[in-house]
């Protein structure tokens, strides 16, 4: 096989990882930013006092 080829398959291969990894962030960003929201709010408020939130 060719270095040329090498490395063209290479960087394909690091593309497509790429792209993958992008698009999983994208599609867990609303849950990261809803995450992120909700330890800010404890941070300043303390734990929210809702059934949800009790550990059983």
């Amino acid at each position: 096989m060719d270095v040329t080829t090498s490395v063209i398959i290479a960087a394909f291969g690091i593309l497509g990882l790429l792209i993958t990894l992008t698009a999983s962030t994208l599609r867990q960003l609303p849950d990261l930013i809803h995450a992120f929201r909700e330890v800010r709010r404890c941070l300043r408020h303390g734990p929210a006092e809702s059934p949800d939130d009790t550990e059983s």
